[in-house]
């Protein structure tokens, strides 16, 4: 009877601790399994007890002990032993329900912290967007004026006054992140910048004065989604970090631009000079380059991933570590470009003019070498063996037009290989 009240006892009681643990959600799980837990939680509570209380009523209480010595019977190794397994039971149970209690405080926590943070980056988005109304009536009111000075002056020039006016009013206009679809955008764009640049550019200022507005005036980070610039005198301009995704520059002069990581994603640039700028780590996916002149730029880390660059002048640029994955390079000029590290798998080069080039470290997995001139380009030692692999198109007619061969060393006295034109 005494054995069925303590079974009953302890089924009551791990049901009591299960659903307990059940309702506090321990251990954590990001859905509500609630009753299970407790269910689960429950059987394992009862175990123990009924494995504690066994180990407690074969060897520690003993049907004939007495009960007034019990203090000073301690004596016996098996009884010792387990107390000890109960004592340590208990324990490894108190430590596994704190430790679960902690974690599920220290989650709880770092929730509450992510919310602060995104509830913060909401408000300043938004004290940013105010900012920036703030400040639109200052353009309007400094752009009618630059109207009036040019109706004014038949040169079309502008005072350094007002310039100087221009170029405050540009760096008052601070990037900020965007609220869109209930979430912040990834990267702060400055849509006042972008806008002042548009309005500048269809005022037909002078050349001169243009040139000091693009030398003081701060457009980088500038937001220049679809921007129509076509044609538009962009030389030497600070374009850093701009958006000017899907933008059309059509013909437009950004010689000496500063293009590094902007993002230029299904730009049009045919026929643009980019000769001498800067587009490191620049995002030109899908954009359009044909006939466009990017002689000595640095194209470093750039990513071309689809981008069209036929009949397209490269001549003596920094293409190194880039990503031309789908790139069309089709009878473009690539003399002395240093593409190592570039990586063109299934683009075309075909009639394309490389020679002078450095291929080493490159990757040609199924590209299109119709045609292409290759005479003294630098490539690896194993560049015999990487043909094999990358199988590109072409790669016969190359191999019998050219001859490999080890010809000079470098500074450090390591030998340089090349292809030699039968």
């Amino acid at each position: 009877m005494k054995r069925t009240k303590h079974l009953f006892l302890g089924l009551v009681i791990g049901i009591v601790f299960g659903w307990a643990l059940g309702f506090l959600r321990l251990p954590y799980i990001e859905k509500n399994y609630s009753f299970l837990l407790g269910f689960i939680a429950a059987l394992a509570l009862v175990s123990l007890v009924l494995l504690l209380w066994s180990a407690w009523n074969k060897n520690f209480l003993p049907t004939q002990i007495d009960k007034k010595s019990f203090a000073g019977d301690f004596k016996d190794a098996a009884t010792q032993r387990h107390i000890r397994v109960m004592l340590l039971g208990i324990l490894v149970l108190g430590g596994i329900v704190g430790g679960l209690v902690v974690f599920r405080q220290i989650e709880s926590f770092k929730l509450q912290i992510q919310n602060q943070n995104k509830k913060l980056q909401e408000m300043s988005a938004l004290v940013e967007t105010v900012k920036k109304n703030d400040l639109e009536p200052l353009m309007r009111s400094i752009l009618e004026d630059v109207g009036e000075e040019l109706k004014r002056n038949p040169g079309r020039t502008l005072r350094d006054t007002t310039i100087a006016r221009i170029a405050a009013l540009s760096i008052a206009f601070k990037p900020y992140k965007y609220i869109e679809a209930d979430s912040l955008s990834e990267k702060a764009y400055s849509l006042g910048r972008g806008q002042l640049l548009q309005a500048l550019v269809l005022m037909n200022i002078d050349t001169g004065s243009f040139a000091r507005i693009k030398e003081r005036a701060l457009f980088a980070e500038a937001d220049l989604r679809g921007a129509g610039l076509k044609g538009s005198d962009l030389s030497g301009i600070n374009l850093q970090k701009a958006n000017l995704k899907d933008a059309d520059l059509s013909g437009a002069n950004l010689k000496g631009a500063n293009l590094g990581e902007a993002n230029l994603w299904g730009a049009k640039l045919n026929q643009a000079n980019l000769s001498h700028s800067d587009l490191k780590r620049a995002d030109l996916s899908w954009a359009q380059l044909n006939g466009a002149t990017l002689a000595k730029t640095n194209l470093n880390g750039a990513k071309l991933t689809n981008a069209q660059l036929i009949d397209a002048d490269l001549f003596d640029a920094n293409f190194q570590w880039a990503q031309s994955g789908g790139a069309l390079f089709n009878q473009a000029n690539l003399i002395s470009v240093n593409f190592r590290g570039t990586n063109f798998t299934k683009a075309n080069l075909s009639r394309a003019n490389l020679s002078y080039s450095d291929l080493r470290n490159i990757n040609l997995s199924e590209v299109d070498l119709i045609g292409v001139r290759c005479n003294k380009v630098l490539v690896d030692e194993k560049w015999m063996e990487k043909l094999k692999q990358w199988q590109p198109i072409g790669v016969k007619e190359l191999q019998e037009g050219y001859s490999f061969v080890n010809d000079t060393f470098d500074s450090w006295k390591i030998p340089l290989y090349r292809l030699v034109k039968n």
